[in-house]
């Protein structure tokens, strides 16, 4: 019996052969992605990943501060005990103090408490700048995120020399 067309064998050197992953390579990526979401797991259920010890300095000076938005990007920095103004932010300045207080208005919100109240920004004697928010005693060491920044929050506190020595 004689067929026409081509044969079976004929036909398989056009075919590709599949290529599969290495199994080696697929464990690899498999452990890769497991890692991945243990890390995401654990970012999302802890709260506090660093605490905050406390302070041994007494303290150099401290203020209550209260920031408040205006119509064209501005935040208006207020002394939370008189309500005097300290600063006005201009829209595009002050990018970490606007990224520090957002943090903490996040915490609040997420804590259900939508409340205006101040921060408290208290320095200590051994060099120590602490932001806190009084309602949900979250507290953020700004002197981690370098002289500059630390810098723009002593600017906001009460001028004496014992702040400005602080400076250098």
């Amino acid at each position: 019996m004689e067929t026409t067309g081509p044969s079976p064998s004929a036909n398989t050197g056009m075919r590709r052969p599949v290529r599969r992953v290495d199994d080696r390579l697929m464990i690899l990526i498999m452990v890769g992605l497991l890692f991945v979401v243990a890390a995401v797991l654990l970012a999302r259920t802890t709260d506090r990943v660093v605490a905050v010890p406390e302070p041994s300095g007494e303290v150099m000076a401290t203020r209550i501060l209260s920031f408040s938005d205006a119509p064209g990007g501005e935040i208006i920095i207020r002394d939370g005990e008189d309500g005097a103004g300290i600063r006005t932010l201009q829209a595009g300045e002050g990018s970490f103090i606007r990224g520090v207080v957002r943090s903490l208005v996040r915490i609040r919100q997420q804590s259900g408490l939508f409340s205006q109240a101040g921060f408290l920004l208290t320095l200590y004697s051994d060099g120590r700048l602490i932001l806190v928010d009084p309602l949900t005693t979250e507290a953020i060491e700004l002197a981690a995120f370098g002289t500059t920044n630390t810098g723009e929050f002593l600017d906001l506190l009460p001028a004496s020399a014992d702040t400005t020595a602080m400076l250098n």
